[in-house]
C-alpha cells in the first residue's frame, strides 16, 4: 500500500525543502543502483512546479516525480524533470498511472521530458497518444517547430533532439535498459548514453 504526497515546493521553507531533497535523493541513488551528484536532485526539484511523493506503510518514499511549468517559444510546457522509483517497486504499473496524474495537473501544449532510457521513451508515447499529442522524435524528419521548442529549453540540443553529455558525460544507471522496438533502437543509435547524453522527448498537441 502506498500514498501519495504533493508538494508545492515553493510553498515549503528551506529546512523542509533540504529534509526532503535528502529523501529523494536516497530514492534516486536506489533507482539508479548508482552513485550520482547531489546536486542533480536538488537543482530540479527546489524550483520544480510540484512534486509527487509516493510513500509506503511506513511514511518511507519510495518513488518520486518533479515537473515544472515552462513556456517554450509562446506554448505552455509541462515538463516532465523526473520519475525514480526504488527497485522494490518498479514493473508494479506505477509509472504509467504517475504519469497520468502528472499530466492531468498541469495541463499544457507541449509535454516535454529528456532521458537515456528507451523505457522512458516508450511510456512517453503511450501518455502523449492517449492524449492527443503527437510524439518527436519519430522515424520521420522532425520538425522545425519542435526543434525550436527543444533548442529554446537546451541550446545544445541537436536537429536529432540529442543533448551531447548533458548527463555528467556518463549514464545515470547502471544498467541502462536497452531499446525493442527498431524505432528504439534507430533513436538510441543516435546516443553515447556512456558519455551522459540524453534524448529529448516532445508532444505537441
Amino acid at each position: 500500500m502506498v500514498t501519495l504526497e504533493k508538494i508545492i515546493p515553493t510553498q515549503k521553507s528551506r529546512e523542509e525543502l533540504d529534509c526532503l531533497i535528502k529523501e529523494l535523493y536516497d530514492v534516486a541513488l536506489d533507482a539508479f543502483a548508482k552513485w550520482l551528484p547531489h546536486e542533480a536532485i536538488d537543482a530540479r526539484t527546489r524550483h520544480a512546479t510540484f512534486v509527487l511523493v509516493l510513500r509506503d506503510n511506513t511514511r518511507r518514499a519510495v518513488a518520486y516525480a518533479v515537473n515544472e511549468e515552462l513556456e517554450l517559444q509562446g506554448k505552455k510546457v509541462n515538463y516532465f524533470a523526473t520519475a525514480l522509483f526504488r527497485r522494490e517497486v518498479q514493473r508494479h504499473g506505477l509509472y504509467s498511472e504517475l504519469n497520468d496524474l502528472r499530466a492531468s495537473l498541469l495541463p499544457a501544449d507541449v509535454l516535454m521530458t529528456r532521458t537515456q532510457n528507451p523505457v522512458v521513451y516508450r511510456a512517453f508515447n503511450r501518455l502523449c497518444a492517449d492524449r492527443g499529442y503527437r510524439v518527436f522524435p519519430q522515424a520521420e524528419k522532425t520538425p522545425a517547430e519542435v526543434i525550436a521548442l527543444a533548442k529554446e529549453f537546451c541550446n545544445e540540443v541537436t536537429e536529432s533532439l540529442v543533448v551531447p553529455g548533458v548527463y555528467f558525460n556518463r549514464s545515470l544507471m547502471d544498467d541502462t535498459p536497452a531499446p525493442k522496438t527498431l524505432l528504439e533502437q534507430r533513436l538510441w543509435s543516435t546516443l553515447s548514453v556512456d558519455k551522459g547524453d540524453a534524448l529529448v522527448v516532445v508532444g505537441l498537441k
